[in-house]
C-alpha cells in the first residue's frame, strides 16, 4: 500500500480520535471549574443576600453535559418583602458544556418553600411534586428567561394537578414578561379549575441588576416601585390569585 493510500485510510480514524481527546479534555477542564466554583459557593453568597447549600453533591455528564446531582439542596436569603427558603430533598442541573446558555434543574422529594407575601405574612408550603423541573437561560445581560413546572404537587392543606411560572426579558430590555397560571387547586374546601394571569413588569430597568445576580433583592424592587414599575394584568382568568401568588417575588 502506498503511503497517499494508507493516509486516507488512517486520516478519519485519527480525526476522530483527536476529536475525542479534545472533547475530553474539554469537558475535564469544565468539569473541574465547576466543581470549583461549586466549592466556593457553598454556604456562601452566590448573589447579594442568597445563600446555597446542601449536604452532599456528584458531579458527572461526559462528554458533552455537566450534571450535577445534590441531596438536602437548600437556597436562602432575603426576597423583595422578607426573608425566605427553600429545601429540596434532592435537586439536579444539566448544562451543555458549549452552545447555549441553557440550564435545565430538577427536583424530587420533600420541598419546603416558605417566603414573606404581599401583605406582610409570612407563608409556608410542604408538598410532593410528582415531577418539578425548571430550565433557565443567559445571555451577556444575565437571566433571559425562567421556565418552572410541577405536575402532581401534592402538599400539606392542597393539592393541584399543574403549577406553572414563566418569566422572559423584552428584547429591548424595558419590561418583563411573567406568567403564573394552577390548574385543578384544591385547598380545604375550595377549588380552582383554572387560575391564570399573564403580567408585564413594566420600566422594569431596576430589576435588570436582579436579574444579573448582581443586586440586593429588596432594594432593586424597592426601587422598581419608586421610579414607577408596575405589575401590569394582560389577560387572565382569576388573575388576583396568581397576581396574590407572585406578591413574594416583586
Amino acid at each position: 500500500m502506498r503511503y497517499s493510500s494508507r493516509f486516507w485510510l488512517y486520516a478519519p480514524i485519527t480525526t476522530f480520535l483527536i476529536l475525542a481527546a479534545a472533547v475530553m479534555i474539554h469537558w475535564w477542564y469544565a468539569a473541574q471549574a465547576f466543581e470549583k466554583a461549586l466549592a466556593t459557593v457553598k454556604s456562601h453568597e452566590v448573589a447579594p443576600g442568597i445563600t446555597l447549600n446542601w449536604s452532599k453533591v456528584e458531579v458527572g455528564g461526559f462528554p458533552f453535559r455537566i450534571d450535577a446531582d445534590f441531596e438536602n439542596f437548600s437556597a436562602a436569603g432575603a426576597a423583595a418583602r422578607g426573608p425566605f427558603a427553600w429545601t429540596s430533598e434532592k435537586f439536579a442541573l444539566h448544562t451543555l458544556t458549549y452552545g447555549r446558555r441553557k440550564t435545565v434543574y430538577e427536583a424530587a422529594g420533600q420541598q419546603h418553600l416558605q417566603w414573606v407575601a404581599g401583605d406582610g405574612r409570612m407563608r409556608r408550603v410542604d408538598f410532593l411534586p410528582g415531577t418539578m423541573r425548571a430550565s433557565s437561560t443567559t445571555d451577556a445581560r444575565g437571566l433571559a428567561r425562567f421556565d418552572l413546572d410541577i405536575v402532581d404537587a401534592d402538599g400539606r392543606g392542597f393539592t393541584a394537578r399543574r403549577l406553572q411560572f414563566h418569566m422572559r426579558r423584552d428584547p429591548d430590555g424595558k419590561d418583563l414578561d411573567v406568567m403564573a397560571r394552577s390548574d385543578d387547586w384544591k385547598s380545604g374546601g375550595e377549588a380552582a379549575p383554572l387560575v391564570e394571569g399573564y403580567f408585564t413588569l413594566t420600566r422594569s430597568a431596576p430589576l435588570m441588576p436582579l436579574l444579573a445576580g448582581a443586586g440586593f433583592w429588596p432594594d432593586v424592587v424597592t426601587q422598581w416601585h419608586d421610579q414607577g414599575g408596575r405589575q401590569k394584568l394582560t389577560k387572565g382568568t382569576r388573575p388576583e390569585l396568581a397576581a396574590r401568588a407572585l406578591s413574594g417575588l416583586f
